[in-house]
């Protein structure tokens, strides 16, 4: 095979260098370095560099032979190999060497052996390979450190490939999960090396905004249009992750209400996509809405909270809410009291369509359940001489309420086309209700009432029917009773209550009392899905 003269240069240079350390060795008047220098290939050959100890110079060898093997012993020991080749410009085969007489006379017969350099009895001792550990979670953008002895070099390596050298190394591409690191050391010293992998690298699933339940992450829409927010995270592999709605307060948890998931907190008609991360929909409720994504990728998880905010769309009108005072304390009772039965009630939109709302309480083992039911038609009615509760505020097309930066309502005010009904605020019914106005009528016939609030005003009718005459039995003498005013029974009661959801600040009647009295527009919002929440009572 042609060699090229480059390749046999440095051959016969090391087996040069090779020869003459184990020749000045044996003799123990010499000594010898090897260094390196770049030939015309620009690759490094050896140059042997001999210098004088303290004997005189030993003979040179021939320029155009190299010396093959040699051992010796005296002040030091060493050994030497080579392989003899030409140098340039020889000629005949490689394993023939040219004639030369000094060194092709026989040989002077061999003499003894000489002693054994006692340093060889020493026994022989192997470098101890170097403790290491590795420190750190296997995960994206988790540092793992390299717990070790120093005078170490460091090799982190991937599919035998090294991606770092320094005693540290952080995996941040998600094309590294599922992989194993393997950090080598090794001794600089002695060369001894060990080794020792990590666990498979786990994802690192990273939200753009980090949150925590007491600053969640403000979402904000209108109710009627179309929202979108994508959760999608970053620390994982696409395909790899899958999200879920989760509970924002774990205490929300009623094991007693399986059909309260955690998408109930969301409100109607958004819902989240499991495999994109993608929130969206259109929903007609205004409201505050708290909830939690979480994403998990291969058991790693980590969790959003979530405010989202929907306001109302532009106002569209006044919206009523109407029910007769008597039968409303009658039901309500004297605030220690659950009620029962059932409660008929109006609700009249802007357009001054009416529905009747009729709710339905029913004691159960778990409680008192609230059934509501709204009917298209029918028309407000009270007694003569009773008095019909009136409320409403400003609304959307959907029904939900217009509030100002404060969350206040605009105050209503009524008025009859009968001069002779009496319109003021129902004061008896106590602070929780403040602010409900009230209607009497002395006469009975059909009355009609406009409802206003800022620009806007609802009219509708009123059948006003007249009281029957009661004759009292004759032995039992009248007593006068103020008109609205009910029996009442004041046994104490307790019980649970299904609801819509709106935790009670005080008794559960008082609460069933702005249900039914809508102290804003709750009649409205009677249908809302949450009407299977369960409240303990306080």
């Amino acid at each position: 095979m042609h060699r090229s003269t480059a390749f046999v240069r440095r051959a016969c240079a090391v087996g040069t260098a090779t020869a003459l350390v184990g020749l000045t060795t044996g003799l123990g008047v010499m000594t010898a370095t090897t260094a390196y220098a770049a030939d015309e290939t620009g690759v490094s050959a050896p140059t042997v560099v001999v210098g004088d100890t303290t004997s005189p110079a030993a003979p040179s060898l021939p320029t155009d032979a190299v010396a093959g093997t040699g051992t010796g012993t005296g002040t030091g020991t060493g050994t030497g190999t080579g392989t003899i080749v030409p140098t340039a410009g020889a000629t005949g085969s490689p394993d023939t060497l040219p004639s030369n007489p000094a060194t092709d006379a026989p040989s002077a017969p061999a003499g003894p052996a000489p002693a054994p350099d006692a340093s060889s009895d020493a026994p022989v001792t192997t470098a101890a390979a170097p403790r290491v550990t590795i420190s750190g979670d296997a995960k994206l953008g988790s540092k793992l450190t390299a717990e070790s002895d120093g005078g170490l070099r460091y090799a982190w390596s991937i599919d035998d490939t090294v991606v770092e050298t320094r005693n540290v190394f952080t995996p941040t591409d998600t094309a590294l999960i599922g992989k194993v690191v393997v950090l080598t050391v090794t001794d600089a010293i002695t060369g001894a090396s060990n080794r020792v992998e990590s666990a498979p690298i786990l994802p690192n699933p990273t939200f753009a905004a980090a949150t925590t339940d007491e600053e969640p992450l403000a979402l904000s829409t209108t109710s009627g249009q179309a929202f979108s927010h994508d959760f999608t995270v970053a620390g994982v592999q696409p395909d790899d992750v899958s999200y879920t709605v989760t509970w924002y307060d774990p205490d929300a948890v009623d094991p007693d209400e399986p059909v309260y998931t955690p998408a109930s907190q969301l409100p109607d008609g958004i819902a989240l996509d499991q495999a994109t991360g993608v929130l969206s929909g259109t929903t007609e409720y205004a409201d505050f809405f708290d909830f939690a994504v979480t994403a998990t990728s291969r058991g790693v998880s980590a969790t959003q909270y979530v405010e989202l905010t929907v306001d109302a769309a532009a106002p569209l009108g006044v919206q009523v809410y109407a029910i007769d005072k008597a039968d409303f304390k009658d039901f309500v009772g004297n605030g220690d009291d659950l009620p029962q039965g059932s409660l008929t009630s109006w609700i009249v939109d802007p357009e001054g369509a009416v529905s009747t709302l009729v709710e339905t309480f029913e004691e159960t083992e778990e409680g008192v359940a609230f059934v509501p039911v709204i009917t298209p038609g029918g028309n407000p009615t009270a007694q003569q001489g009773g008095t019909l509760l009136v409320n409403g505020g400003v609304v959307d097309r959907f029904g939900n309420e217009i509030q100002d930066e404060d969350g206040d309502s605009a105050a209503v005010t009524v008025r009859s086309d009968v001069a002779s009904d009496v319109v003021a605020v129902a004061a008896d019914l106590g602070d929780y209700f403040d602010g409900i106005i009230g209607v009497t009528f002395p006469h009975a016939s059909t009355h009609r009432l406009t409802v206003a609030a800022g620009d806007f005003t609802t009219a509708f009718d009123v059948e006003v029917v007249p009281t029957a005459a009661v004759i009292p039995p004759a032995a039992v003498p009248p007593v006068a009773q103020p008109i609205g005013s009910v029996p009442v029974d004041t046994a104490p009661r307790a019980h649970r209550l299904a609801y819509t959801g709106t935790d009670t600040t005080g008794a559960l009647p008082w609460a069933l009392g702005m249900l039914a009295a809508g102290a804003a527009l709750v009649g409205a919002r009677v249908l809302r899905r949450r009407t299977a929440l369960t409240s303990d009572e306080r």
